[in-house]
């Protein structure tokens, strides 16, 4: 079972809504209901071969027997922390590639293919809940300055289905390597803070929530599905009204000057800008933003940027994450020490601003916020 024709578009099954799965069931005479046990199978359950497959009828299990093999992705490598989070390198298919890294929608003269490359994603086990930080993409267009991913450049999109098989492929892979935390509740929480910005690719992120969120699957609430971006204006609202995850925004600075060196995308929302499209959302009840900032020593970790934290936040159903920073080759900056941490924390607690701190994780397996950059390369190749 592999990519076929549907009333949607030619996309890997695991990559149809359940309302599409249901037309598509219904278009070859079959029930929608069994159309609901093949994506309980899919995406509960993790079934990609036929004989995974249970409680469906006899003719359409012939149906999926027609089909081509579904794509999966392969694991590569596991790399274990001493903290117990699990950094899974992914290998995923080659696709045709324009300079920029994003795959070709028409033919040219001359394209560049995209060698089989690698993603990563993170297993973040702690006692109350397992967190899986997924991709969007492969590498990122965002060139964040503190950000390991955001010195490889973009090389494309990833697809719906490429993001759901993060999941089920963590899931094993939790369920075989989860010792010393508890196995059997499996992955509670997905944040798309992996490598890529997600409101780049914003269609098929929100394909992925929708399926991932789905009650007939893996059934994830929306506030345990959070899509971080790094302030993709124009977008953000549109996300937003979508109401498949919860928003989180990365900050990490307190000034134009300083965000526009840290975040380039300040150049096109600026913090004003930014703040002014959060507080036009109307918010649902109980509804959050977490409002992520990464404390560099010497850097944006004064009182002043405290307060000014404080109060860009105000008026925002906001919790601010504080983030330590994690080194990579190559990288300038370093982590705010403990007494400036605890310092700037207090400055928090006097403007009267929430925040928690986000302990580092996986930092001696590259696997931490801001580490992963998978492999890969692009060759020219004449088409």
């Amino acid at each position: 079972m592999c990519q076929m024709t549907n009333p949607v578009r030619d996309i890997p099954l695991q990559a149809l809504s359940r309302a599409e799965l249901e037309r598509l069931f219904v278009s070859r005479g079959l029930k929608a209901h069994q159309a609901r046990l093949a994506f309980q199978n899919l995406h509960r359950r993790g079934a990609r071969k036929l004989d995974e497959f249970s409680g469906l009828s006899a003719a359409a299990l012939r149906f999926l027997e027609s089909l081509p093999a579904l794509p999966e992705l392969q694991l590569e490598s596991l790399v274990r922390s001493a903290d117990g989070t699990l950094k899974l390198r992914i290998g995923i298919p080659a696709r045709a590639a324009n300079a920029a890294g994003v795959p070709n929608s028409a033919s040219s003269a001359t394209t560049a293919t995209v060698a089989l490359t690698s993603i990563e994603a993170v297993i973040i086990p702690s006692p109350k809940r397992v967190t899986l930080c997924v991709s969007s993409q492969a590498g990122c267009a965002a060139a964040c300055s503190f950000c390991h991913t955001g010195t490889m450049g973009l090389w494309r999109n990833l697809e719906a289905w490429e993001i759901v098989e993060q999941h089920r492929l963590a899931s094993r892979v939790w369920a075989r390597e989860g010792g010393g935390f508890a196995r059997d509740n499996g992955i509670s929480n997905i944040v798309f803070m992996g490598m890529g910005e997600p409101l780049h690719n914003e269609e098929q992120v929100v394909r992925a929530c929708e399926i991932l969120g789905d009650a007939h699957g893996a059934a994830f609430p929306v506030r345990r599905l959070v899509v971080s971006t790094a302030g993709v204006g124009a977008r953000i609202r549109p996300f937003w009204e979508r109401g498949v995850g919860a928003l989180a925004v990365s900050l990490h600075a307190t000034t134009d000057a300083l965000r526009d060196q840290l975040v380039p995308m300040n150049r096109q929302c600026n913090l004003s800008q930014l703040r002014q499209i959060l507080l036009e959302i109307p918010w649902r009840n109980r509804e959050s933003l977490t409002v992520a900032y990464l404390l560099l020593e010497d850097v944006n970790d004064s009182r002043e940027d405290a307060r000014r934290l404080a109060d860009w936040t105000a008026g925002l159903p906001a919790k601010i994450n504080l983030l330590e920073f994690n080194a990579f080759p190559g990288s300038q900056f370093k982590r705010a020490s403990a007494e400036r941490l605890t310092r700037f924390r207090r400055w928090l607690d006097e403007r009267g601003a929430f925040h928690t701190l986000r302990q580092s994780r996986g930092g001696d397996a590259m696997a931490a916020c801001g580490q992963l950059a998978g492999k890969g390369r692009a060759e020219g190749v004449k088409g």
